[in-house]
């Protein structure tokens, strides 16, 4: 079903380490003929609203209609209010091709790395794309995305940012030597991937990679080979499932230099076998995950709904400098209203520089959004480090910011 909602005044688990375990893509058409410049910005909400996802997708929503009622509060964009049209549930197969053909400019969403993969080539087609921007999807696949165009950009870090993230968390231990145990299947593989030309770069020694499957019973063998050359840190990179058995059977083998054990933010997800493991292996754990809350005590509640926030600003800010509504347009100045500027950390801030004529660098709930030219992903981004107690639950959470 498709809404449209023209929003004038003032208002107030999907899993996003899902990914595809294949960078094959399915091609699509669409009869849609290239979206012209009509003078008045609609926007598309391709979010999840039932089932898990919809504790995800459902604030994130709320937040991209206030974001839109503020923006049409100041006067909306190129002297028109901005509409909507709003898709139910990113779930239906057909959804982006319902917003393209109700005549939107730019998508937000989808939510799922998993959706993005499957459904993204209809969005992006050279000839009748949209802007899209997804405020949660982080799969590393996405990063290559092919024949974008430049029509998809994201405000939530890549996976690949992530790795630079665990990197430089190992190198804040002191220690100088790692060992990374991995799921070996497509995600694991690049993630390893990512993670080791990152540490090496940072100037870690890496002692063993190893693999295991999510088939494997036993994991003596792998955990052996991780202790073999006496890493100070062991990295490991999985789902919470077979990452989570991994960390129990580290636990069961002695490591008596081992400094810390630091994994990746699926794997926050296994609370059940956190809280088995010993007192003492427990203490050792440091998560890394995107930070999802906004950085503004101001900002939106909930978690990424300042991403998605960002995302409509960077649109409308992006609409208002390109002076037109066609997407090619919009898609050529997303990058330069994102850095280069002066700094402005709202739709009316920005603005008002934009009235004098400067360039702009918009900084939005989520923090800097840089972004890079090639990708469209953001270059630096805010992650959360923490430990766990003895109910699994996070501790002693921080916020960094990398690179």
């Amino acid at each position: 079903m498709l809404t449209m909602i023209a929003l004038v005044g003032c208002t107030g688990n999907d899993d996003i380490a899902d990914v595809a375990t294949s960078t094959s893509f399915e091609n699509t058409t669409t009869t849609t003929i290239e979206r012209p410049n009509d003078g008045v910005l609609k926007l598309g909400v391709y979010l999840p609203r039932t089932g898990e996802g919809a504790r995800l997708g459902e604030p994130m929503i709320q937040a991209v209609e206030d974001a839109v009622a503020l923006i049409n509060a100041s006067g909306g964009v190129l002297g028109e209010f901005v509409e909507i049209l709003q898709i139910v549930d990113e779930g239906g197969g057909t959804g982006p091709d319902e917003l393209i053909t109700g005549g939107v400019d730019a998508i937000i969403g989808p939510a799922s790395s998993r959706v993005a993969l499957a459904q993204l080539e209809s969005m992006v087609q050279s000839t009748t794309g949209v802007v899209t921007c997804s405020p949660t999807a982080t799969a590393m696949a996405l990063d290559d995305f092919p024949d974008t165009g430049g029509f998809f950009f994201r405000t939530a870090p890549s996976d690949s940012l992530q790795m630079a993230a665990i990197a430089r968390r190992v190198e804040d231990t002191g220690e100088t030597s790692v060992a990374v145990g991995y799921l070996d299947d497509p995600y694991g593989r690049g993630l390893v991937a990512a993670f080791t030309d990152e540490a090496t770069r940072q100037g870690l020694t890496i002692r063993a990679e190893v693999g295991f499957s999510g088939d494997q019973e036993d994991l003596t063998d792998v955990v052996t080979e991780l202790l073999a050359e006496t890493p100070g840190v062991i990295v490991v990179l999985g789902d919470a499932d077979d990452g989570s058995r991994l960390l129990t059977a580290i636990d069961g083998a002695v490591a008596t230099r081992l400094r810390r054990v630091i994994v990746n933010d699926a794997i926050r997800d296994a609370r059940q076998t956190i809280q088995s493991l010993t007192p003492e292996f427990r203490q050792l754990l440091i998560g890394i995950a995107p930070n999802p809350r906004s950085l503004s005590e101001n900002g939106p509640a909930g978690f990424f709904t300042a991403h998605a926030v960002d995302c409509v600003n960077l649109i409308a800010l992006a609409t208002i400098v390109a002076d037109s509504d066609a997407p090619a347009r919009i898609k050529t100045k997303i990058g330069e209203v994102a850095s280069g500027g002066r700094v402005c950390t709202s739709f009316v801030n920005c603005v008002d520089l934009l009235d004098q004529n400067l360039q702009i660098d918009y900084n939005g709930f989520s923090g800097s959004v840089d972004l890079s030219n090639s990708a469209g992903d953001p270059i630096r981004a805010n992650f959360e480090s923490f430990g766990f107690d003895a109910d699994g639950i996070e501790t002693n959470t921080q916020v960094f910011e990398v690179p």
